[in-house]
C-alpha cells in the first residue's frame, strides 16, 4: 500500500482477501469512499453483503465458483470533506476535491429496470452515471474512467458496444475524450445485467490539470475494430502524473487475438503490451499503485503466478478474480493504475 499525499488530500487504495466469517479488514487511517469485492455466488450470500446498506458506495461482484480466494478493493481518502451522493435508496458515489481539480467516484450504478433488454440496461446504467454526476456539477463530458461489469458477457457483448456507441454519440462523446475502461463478465447479486463504476473529474485550475488519451505502442486503438475506449488516460497536475491503463488483454496490433489457447503466451503478450503503455509515460512496474488480474479460469493461477515469480513481480499492488473476458479465446486481462511524481 502507497500512500499519496497531493493536492493537499492524502489518499491511497487497498486490496486484499477477505473472508465470509470476518469480512473486509477494517480501514486504519482515512475513510473510504469507494469499495468492490468478488467472490463467488455463495460467498457473496453467506456473507449477506448486499443486506447491510452501508453508507460507503461499494459494488458485490460473483466471480468463479470459490477456487480462488474472495478480494476486495478500495479507495481511502483522508484530510477532505466529502459528500455522498444517493440514488433509489443506495450511496453510488462520493464527491470531494484537492488543490487541482474535482472529482466524482461513482460505485455500482444499476439500471432502474432489472427486467428491461439487456441493450435498455446499458443505456439506462450510462444514464444513471450522467445523473448521478449531476449532483457533483458535472457531465458525462467530465468521465476519465469506466469499469463495466456484464453478467454472461459473451453472449451480448456485440449489443452492449452498440448500445455504447449510441449514447456516446448522442452525448458527443467521440468528440472530448473517451474513457478508459474495462469491461468484464462478473454478474451481481441484484440481478441487472450491466452494473458500471465511474471516475469523473472537473479541473479547478485548468492550466494546471491535463487529461488525455495514451495509446498503445503494441496494439490499434480500440476504437478501430468498434470498442469506445481509449487504451489509457493520463491525469496531470503539478505534483504528479496518473495513469490508468485500461483493461488489456493479448490482442495483435491489428485487433486480433494472439496467441489462441496459449495461457502463458497470452500472459506474457498482455504484460508486454502493459509495460509498453507504462515504459511510454516514463513509467514502470515500481509505479504501479494497483492492479487487477482477470482470469477467464481459476486453473490459469499456476502459470499467472510463475510470471510474477520470474519477474520478481509477487509483491506487485495486485488481486487476482476468476471473470469471463470479452472473447472466448481470450483468456486473460490485466488493468492498471500507476502514479509518478512531477
Amino acid at each position: 500500500m502507497r500512500r499519496l499525499f497531493y493536492g493537499g488530500v492524502a489518499r491511497h487504495q487497498e486490496m486484499g482477501v477477505w473472508t465470509v466469517d470476518r469480512g473486509v479488514p477494517q480501514v486504519v487511517r482515512g475513510r473510504t469512499i469507494s469499495q468492490t469485492g468478488w467472490g463467488s455466488r455463495e460467498q457473496l450470500l453467506q456473507a449477506a453483503v448486499c443486506s447491510k446498506e452501508p453508507a460507503v458506495p461499494q459494488l458485490w461482484l460473483c466471480g468463479g465458483n470459490g477456487e480462488l480466494p474472495p478480494v476486495y478493493q478500495r479507495y481511502v481518502a483522508s484530510g477532505v470533506e466529502m459528500r455522498t451522493i444517493r440514488r433509489h435508496g443506495r450511496a453510488v458515489g462520493v464527491a470531494y476535491q484537492d488543490d487541482f481539480a474535482e472529482y466524482c467516484l461513482l460505485t455500482g450504478v444499476l439500471p432502474s429496470d432489472l427486467a428491461a433488454s439487456r441493450e435498455a440496461q446499458t443505456t439506462a446504467v450510462f444514464e444513471g452515471i450522467e445523473d448521478a454526476l449531476s449532483d457533483a456539477g458535472m457531465t458525462f463530458a467530465d468521465v476519465v474512467r469506466t469499469w463495466l461489469y456484464m453478467d454472461n458477457i459473451l453472449d451480448w457483448y456485440d449489443p452492449f458496444n452498440r448500445a455504447r456507441d449510441a449514447f456516446f454519440k448522442s452525448r458527443a462523446v467521440y468528440d472530448g475524450l473517451v474513457p478508459a475502461s474495462t469491461g468484464i463478465g462478473s454478474a451481481n447479486l441484484y440481478g441487472s445485467a450491466i452494473t458500471a463504476c465511474a471516475i469523473a473529474l472537473k479541473p479547478r485550475q485548468p492550466s494546471a490539470v491535463t487529461v488525455e488519451p495514451i495509446p498503445s505502442p503494441l496494439q490499434c486503438a480500440a476504437l478501430e475494430y468498434g470498442s469506445s475506449f481509449s487504451r489509457a488516460v493520463e491525469i496531470g497536475t503539478p505534483e504528479c502524473r496518473t495513469l490508468m491503463v485500461s483493461g488489456t488483454a493479448s490482442i495483435e496490433p491489428g485487433g486480433a487475438t494472439a496467441h489462441v489457447n496459449d495461457v502463458p503466451r497470452q500472459i506474457q503478450l498482455t504484460m508486454d503490451v502493459t509495460e509498453a503503455i507504462l515504459a511510454s509515460r516514463g513509467m514502470g512496474w515500481r509505479n504501479v499503485t494497483r492492479a487487477i488480474m482477470y482470469l477467464k479460469k481459476a486453473a490459469y493461477m499456476p502459470e499467472w503466478q510463475e510470471w510474477l515469480r520470474t519477474h520478481c513481480l509477487e509483491r506487485l499492488p495486485l488481486i487476482t478474480i476468476e471473470a469471463d473476458v470479452c472473447r472466448d479465446d481470450l483468456l486473460v486481462e490485466i488493468e492498471v493504475d500507476a502514479i509518478k511524481r512531477a
